[in-house]
């Protein structure tokens, strides 16, 4: 039954038990194809996803209702495995690979580290401030990147369709039409529900870019944050990737040209495939000491000067008060401590005199 909104949760052996992943590299759009296919179906999405975190509750705070949700009550379920692992596991059928140029997507995920919201931007002082981490994180995570595609395009055996995040601002449409043709194995949509509910979507809330405003900035802004030598280092790094997906800006004038390319759809390897989206930690592809996934919370928190948003906001106040007292703490401590030591020494220069007198 459909709640106010209008929205509603699967009911127990709907649809099978089946369950399609969205995956992502994180930034790349997730969000947005979870909103349309909320639009779309009227069903709320899943996300694995612990729902007391910081992001997670920002996006129920917009409306995704299934933040920690992976049971059969929903058909799509959010993922960024195995760029990191969820807190519970789930098995699917299919899945939807969204990526996104990693120029932009990169960017973007510096942005949400340091600001810790999806929607807002850091001013542009921040990047001149950040200078040595911005150039750390870029190299690390167009490894990242890499490694998660190779990961869903040449190692799991259920099908997958690529679904670029610019084709799903630029050509909406018809890219919702190939996801719900993957989707119900139909060779056409012409006459059926689906195509209706696409059209209904489109003519009345289309244009919207998910459950929240998006960061500010169009395709391709993101790269005038880098300079010459790392705007190259990531095009000759991620060459072949780059060019599978239609990203490169010298052979396929990415991003002046943006036409949609010809669908990308990887069969399974047999009618039954399933795959377990796993929360074994040794499953992630990041590095255990890897200080730019989940540790970029440890660095955020110490900074004793809030991170500047787009708008002059500062964001952080209560992570840098708290970082502040720590700091003071420590401060006094090692004050205490010397106290103690010179005291220390003036003890036993003190008894060393005595022993003399007598």
């Amino acid at each position: 039954m459909a709640d106010d909104s209008g929205m509603r949760w699967l009911q127990p052996g709907e649809r099978g038990g089946e369950r399609v992943a969205i995956v992502s590299y994180p930034r790349c759009g997730n969000s947005l194809m979870r909103g349309l296919l909320e639009k779309v179906t009227g069903v709320y999405t899943g996300c694995d996803t612990r729902p007391d975190r910081s992001l997670s509750k920002e996006l129920q705070q917009y409306g995704m209702k299934g933040e920690g949700i992976v049971d059969e009550s929903v058909w799509f379920v959010k993922t960024h495995f195995p760029e990191r692992v969820g807190y519970k596991d789930f098995h699917v059928k299919k899945a939807i690979l969204v990526v996104r140029n990693p120029w932009d997507a990169i960017d973007s995920y510096f942005n949400m580290t340091l600001t810790n919201t999806h929607n807002k931007s850091l001013h542009e002082s921040q990047y001149e401030r950040f200078a040595e981490r911005w150039d750390g994180l870029l190299r690390n995570e167009i490894d990242v990147w890499m490694k998660f595609h190779r990961y869903w395009t040449t190692t799991v055996d259920i099908p997958i369709i690529v679904v670029r995040y610019e084709d799903l601002m630029m050509h909406r449409e018809e890219t919702l039409r190939r996801v719900f043709l993957f989707l119900t194995d139909l060779t056409t949509l012409e006459g059926t529900e689906w195509e209706k509910r696409i059209h209904d979507v489109m003519a009345t809330s289309g244009d919207k870019a998910g459950p929240y405003k998006p960061r500010s900035g169009k395709i391709g802004g993101s790269f005038r944050h880098y300079s010459e030598e790392q705007f190259q280092y990531i095009l000759k790094t991620a060459n072949l990737p780059l060019r599978g997906f239609g990203y490169d800006p010298e052979t396929q004038n990415f991003p002046k040209e943006i036409s949609l390319p010809k669908r990308q759809v990887k069969p399974g390897k047999s009618a039954d495939a399933e795959l377990l989206i796993s929360i074994d930690p040794a499953m992630e592809i990041r590095k255990k000491n890897d200080s730019f996934g989940r540790g970029s919370t440890y660095f955020r928190r110490a900074l004793t000067e809030p991170v500047i948003a787009n708008d002059g906001t500062e964001l952080n106040m209560d992570e840098v008060l708290a970082a502040r007292e720590r700091l003071h703490a420590k401060k006094e401590a090692a004050a205490a401590s010397e106290q103690d030591e010179a005291t220390k020494k003036l003890q036993k220069l003190t008894v060393a005199d005595a022993e003399k007198e007598e």
